[in-house]
């Protein structure tokens, strides 16, 4: 396949995942968000890249926010809320299970519905996208789980746009809550 004929085929496997996505669940995950004392995200591999982008703009729209296994992640507890994508392992179902026995809330966003993992979640939003090729998924002809990982990212993008409007945040705030150690040039800061 050419170049562009690829990105025709991935844009529209993605497409086809986030159009899937219940409203109401997107809505739902929205009410545990707003109103979770603290928000702890886990994953791993390549999903673990999306845990990190909803950690950061999360912690900018003011959501205190962290990635669990982070060395300044403190401890978890009633109140608090555990956000896990995909979460198909045994080391995932040991997070949960210790969120659980903490008391918090747990909120999955995987295609994995029939799980040891999924049945311990107080909420799922089914995110099709491919990984393990289950009928409920949306096939790709992306090696491995590339779909469900690139679904992720943009599926909690959008989710930030929503909360930024929900919640009435404005830029000008998430930019001052952005690091400022960068460096950036004056006329960029």
């Amino acid at each position: 396949m050419t170049y562009q004929e690829l990105v025709k085929k991935v844009i529209e496997e993605n497409g086809t995942v986030l159009n899937r996505v219940d409203p109401k669940a997107v809505d739902t995950l929205i009410d545990y968000i707003v109103n979770a004392k603290q928000i702890q995200l886990f994953s791993m591999g390549r999903c673990q890249l999306s845990v990190r982008g909803f950690a950061m703009r999360l912690a900018h729209m003011g959501f205190p926010s962290h990635v669990v296994y982070d060395t300044v992640t403190p401890a978890i507890g009633p109140g608090d809320l555990l956000i896990g994508h995909c979460s198909a392992n045994n080391v995932e179902l040991n997070v949960i299970q210790q969120a659980k026995k903490a008391g918090a809330k747990v909120v999955l966003i995987t295609p994995c519905l029939d799980t040891p993992q999924a049945k311990l979640a107080d909420f799922i939003v089914e995110l099709p996208g491919q990984i393990f090729g289950a009928a409920n998924e949306v096939p790709s002809i992306q090696p491995m789980a590339s779909l469900l990982e690139q679904a992720l990212l943009l599926f909690t993008d959008i989710v930030v746009m929503m909360l930024i409007e929900r919640q009435g945040v404005s830029m000008k705030k998430m930019q001052e809550r952005h690091t400022n150690l960068e460096g950036l040039p004056h006329e960029f800061a």
